[in-house]
């Protein structure tokens, strides 16, 4: 059997029924079918209906943006979403996929290389997921999650053969209406730059992934786009540095979004195990 021309690739924890899914993304090309069929609201994978979070729905799980006032800011610069800033740091951008048997879902995401072989992205896109494909650049490598955080929303990915470079990371807060770009792989989709800029720093308070926890977070507002597939992936400033990683946006309007904070994330990078897989828990929803 081959896809596309693509030989087939068995995943590494198959399901109990036999059921086996082959050449997702590139290698596993059945992986955008199926993303393609959830979007649709149609089909199966492999005789499985298959669903993916959205980013509205995770915003609801998280903390679903209140109608509250925001503050208000000029709209982004489009330029930002072109400059050579973007190009510089595409190369550390990933798109993550994965599955989940237990509960029937194909999910993908966006991440970011936080060290060598090691990517960063949101907890609930990998949540509940048995197989992961980390793509960048037209290679694709299998990856294996050795931190997940359902508390603060944060997994960590250890990817062999990554060969993509660590990004900096922003010392101080961002002010008020600084320019930034929301990075990621919107719907699964390619590489996708979003013009943005941060409205405000907030005490974000709300239950953990699965409810169970009342839970804090410092999180930035931004006015710009955060779509579903763009969480996990970094918001940078005009230096390329990371101010925080893409998590939610509001319900009520598309043009805020939520990104945690790179002071509520680095304790995680510089605080990353060594190896060994960890449990993703059970799937969201």
């Amino acid at each position: 059997m081959s896809c596309l021309g693509v030989a087939p690739r068995r995943l590494s924890n198959p399901p109990s029924d036999g059921i086996w899914v082959y050449c997702l993304p590139m290698r596993w090309i059945q992986l955008g079918f199926a993303l393609l069929f959830v979007t649709l609201g149609l089909g199966a994978l492999a005789g499985r209906t298959a669903t993916t979070e959205t980013v509205e729905e995770i915003a609801q799980v998280a903390e679903s943006a209140p109608a509250p006032t925001v503050a208000n800011v000029p709209r982004p610069d489009a330029s930002l979403a072109r400059d050579s800033v973007v190009s510089d740091v595409a190369h550390s951008v990933v798109k993550i996929s994965s599955v989940a048997y237990s509960c029937q879902k194909v999910m993908a995401g966006s991440g970011f290389v936080i060290a060598p072989g090691r990517v960063m992205t949101s907890a609930h896109v990998v949540a509940g997921a048995d197989d992961f494909i980390v793509s960048v650049d037209g290679h694709e490598h299998d990856a294996t999650v050795v931190m997940f955080d359902s508390t603060e929303d944060i997994a960590i990915l250890e990817v062999p053969g990554l060969q993509a470079p660590a990004l900096n990371f922003a010392q101080d807060t961002a002010w008020q209406g600084t320019d930034a770009v929301v990075l990621g792989y919107p719907g699964g989709g390619p590489f996708v730059a979003y013009p943005a800029r941060v409205r405000e720093v907030l005490d974000f308070k709300g239950p953990d992934l699965y409810r169970a926890l009342l839970v804090r977070r410092e999180v930035y507002s931004i006015r710009g786009l955060v779509r579903s597939g763009d969480s996990g992936g970094p918001l940078i400033d005009r230096s390329g540095r990371v101010l925080g990683m893409n998590f939610a946006a509001a319900t009520h309007d598309p043009e805020v979004g939520f990104v945690l904070t790179a002071k509520q994330i680095y304790p995680h990078v510089v605080g990353s195990p060594r190896s060994g897989p960890v449990s993703t828990g059970p799937c969201i929803g």
